[in-house]
């Protein structure tokens, strides 16, 4: 099933940098968020975990659309490829 859009996916590459920038994002915020905690700041912690679960939600929808639409890349197999050899031969002495 092809579903037509109004815009063009974006290529693998750019959902797997888009992935690993929210995971970070969502690392750091989640960091911030301890530490504004260990220093009694519960607003700004508790914001910072939004932020935080909103960067992994949208790092998971990402890797969903990435599966969906972008095939996976092909394996090199060409090192399992018979080649033919030529036959022994014997050389005799002049």
């Amino acid at each position: 099933m092809v579903e037509d859009f109004a815009y063009d996916v974006p290529s693998a590459a750019s959902l797997d940098r888009l992935i690993r920038w929210h995971e970070k994002r969502a690392a750091e915020d989640g960091r911030l968020a301890l530490n504004l905690d260990a220093d009694d700041l519960p607003v700004a912690a508790e914001t910072n975990r939004q932020r935080s679960s909103a960067h992994r939600q949208t790092a998971v929808c990402l890797k969903a659309l990435r599966e969906r639409h972008c095939p996976p890349d092909a394996e090199f197999r060409g090192h399992l490829n018979l080649k033919p050899r030529p036959k022994a031969q014997i050389r005799a002495p002049p």
